[in-house]
């Protein structure tokens, strides 16, 4: 079986609640390893960061479609999108989406990918099971 999900966000809405809510945004979107990958606290260029953490929310957006629950049960936290050595992001889930995901199959693969275009980033996930 192959689950899909795909989202698309526009960057300045990201921007927009960081300036807004800041710290307490970060934190209930994003894990420290996502908000150190983004760079956010240690990058100079800000817009940098914003669009790498918009990025993450439209993957994370993109693996809630595959798990189909919606957010129902399942926070930002419990997904968390890390780029690995080779720079290309890895899904890692946590918790409840965790469990979820194991019921339904031992030997489950992740494809994941992301792409920045100006205003807009773009994440697709498929799960492999």
């Amino acid at each position: 079986m192959i689950r899909l999900g795909t989202d698309i966000v526009y960057i300045p809405r990201i921007q927009a609640a960081v300036e807004r809510f800041g710290d307490r945004f970060l934190h209930r979107v994003y894990t420290p390893i996502e908000q150190y990958d983004c760079g956010y606290a240690l990058d100079s260029d800000s817009r940098l960061s914003i669009h790498r953490l918009a990025g993450r929310w439209a993957a994370k957006e993109a693996v809630a479609k595959v798990l189909a629950t919606g957010w129902q049960g399942i926070s930002y936290t419990e997904i968390e999108i890390q780029r690995q050595t080779s720079g290309a992001p890895a899904v890692y889930l946590h918790g409840r989406a965790a469990a979820l995901v194991a019921t339904w199959n031992k030997d489950l693969s992740w494809q994941l990918s992301l792409s920045h275009d100006r205003d807009y980033a773009i994440a697709t996930a498929i799960l492999f099971c």
